[in-house]
């Protein structure tokens, strides 16, 4: 389950309801009810915090976002990297569990696996820019 705290307007999330779970777009957050309003396409429905879990972050998810995978070994160093832009996202080979995030001179290294939408939250923490 995803901390409310973690959840910003734009986060993309898998909502789930009955036995369906679909890819959708968090448009507002009720604080007091702790629901999320989530678009999926033209609808949007409101979900239980519970009923809303993370997207595990993956090449194709990176990809799908406009990370292009880099060759250069300066940014793979053995393991692999995405690009987009001046933002790189590393994938150590010799730390199977973590990654590291660069934008221009600033650094964040993540010890742990994230999903798209903390993802979603550094990017626009380091580069003021929503993905």
């Amino acid at each position: 389950m995803i901390k409310f705290s973690e959840i910003k307007e734009g986060d993309i999330v898998n909502a789930r309801f009955e036995d369906s779970v679909k890819i959708g777009r968090v448009v507002r957050a009720d604080r007091g009810e702790k629901k999320l309003l989530v678009a999926h396409g033209d609808q949007e429905l409101w979900y239980n915090l519970e009923d809303v879990s993370s997207i595990p972050l993956s090449a194709d998810i990176l990809k799908s976002l406009g990370f292009l995978p880099s060759a250069d070994p300066a940014l793979t160093g053995n393991g692999q990297a995405y690009i987009r832009g001046p933002f790189v996202v590393r994938y150590p080979a010799n730390d199977s569990g973590s990654m590291l995030l660069s934008f221009r001179d600033e650094h964040r290294k993540i010890s742990s696996s994230i999903g798209l939408h903390q993802l979603q939250n550094h990017f626009q923490a380091m580069t003021n820019v929503s993905l």
